[in-house]
């Protein structure tokens, strides 16, 4: 596929992205419990990034709005790559299953599960155990509860947002 149609869009587009991703950083200041076992809204913005604009801009959408929220408001033990690519692997997740497809519970089910598993539970403790040199095991532990749980919350909040989204017509 030619790279120059894959990387072109139009204005409109550009400014719809922004404005998700600035969705996306209020979204993830809502969030409570220690950065062990953080839950927040940022997951809405990841799954709209995903469902409306794909692998390649979802991916950069969420990469964008990681390093806009740590400039503005900072990170708790400093910046570090990892919760970019983090933020990053998490619409491109959602993207492979929602993107130009009609939503699913199955789609919503298998890409929610896979965001789990890949992104928080294997990769943001990986991050943790990197940065604070937290046992990876113990870490583990520590945010498996949380991801047994979250997980079925987000996909029914994710199922009622794509519906209500789906239903409006963006014209491309």
């Amino acid at each position: 596929m030619n790279t120059r149609k894959i990387l072109r869009t139009d204005l409109q587009q550009l400014v719809f992205l922004g404005i998700v991703v600035a969705m996306k950083i209020i979204l993830s200041q809502f969030s409570f419990g220690p950065v062990i076992v953080k839950v927040g809204l940022g997951f809405i913005g990841s799954v709209l990034l995903g469902y409306l604009f794909g692998p390649l801009w979802g991916t950069i959408g969420g990469g964008i709005s990681d390093l806009i929220s740590s400039a503005l408001f900072g990170n708790q033990g400093g910046f570090f790559i990892g919760f970019t690519l983090t933020a990053m692997a998490g619409p491109f997740i959602y993207a492979l299953f929602l993107y130009n497809k009609p939503v699913k519970i199955w789609r919503i089910i298998a890409s929610t599960i896979l965001v789990t598993v890949i992104v928080n539970i294997g990769m943001n403790t990986l991050w943790l155990h990197i940065m604070y040199g937290m046992n990876f095991n113990a870490a583990l532990i520590q945010r498996l509860p949380k991801e047994t749980i979250v997980p079925w919350i987000q996909m029914v909040i994710s199922y009622f947002v794509l519906q209500a989204v789906s239903r409006v017509k963006i014209k491309k």
